[in-house]
């Protein structure tokens, strides 16, 4: 019984330190910009809103490494959807832009598809997602996700 106290312990304690270190990184970068983690004043936890935006597509994420190649480009494809529409294909060129040339075509298709996916089904969210913590506990990854605040300017 013991250890299994120890091991949820030792989860939260790396879920509440990796927290603090994704916070302060976004806040270094953003130092005037409220942040969110966790739940807002709407119940809303983005961590659990982007797990679903992005679970159709996870099957194919099959290691740590293709997750976090999956999130970084659903975050580029959620944040371009908030972005006024004539300003979206420069901002998806930028992105492409950094990517391999034999990549980029596929790049393209995915980042678009994301986009129609978040705009069909998750619309009503409008948030900034700044940054991602992804941990390995071993059964499965927990998902921490900093956002900007909503309207009620919580942090």
């Amino acid at each position: 019984m013991k250890s299994s106290r120890d091991k949820r312990r030792k989860r939260r304690r790396q879920k509440r330190d990796a927290t603090a270190a994704l916070r302060k990184r976004v806040k270094r970068q953003f130092p005037d910009q409220k942040l969110v983690t966790g739940k807002t004043s709407d119940g809303v936890k983005m961590s659990e809103v982007l797990e679903a935006f992005i679970a159709p597509y996870c099957e194919i994420a099959d290691t740590e490494e293709a997750l976090k190649k999956l999130l970084t480009i659903a975050v580029v494809a959620w944040n371009t959807t908030l972005f006024p529409v004539q300003d979206r294909k420069a901002q998806i060129k930028e992105v492409l832009e950094a990517l391999p040339k034999k990549v980029r075509a596929d790049g393209r298709a995915i980042i678009n598809e994301l986009m129609e996916r978040k705009e069909k089904y998750f619309s009503e969210y409008e948030r900034i997602i700044m940054d991602y913590e992804l941990i390995d506990t071993g059964k499965n990854y927990q998902l921490t996700v900093i956002s900007t605040a909503d309207e009620m300017g919580e942090e």
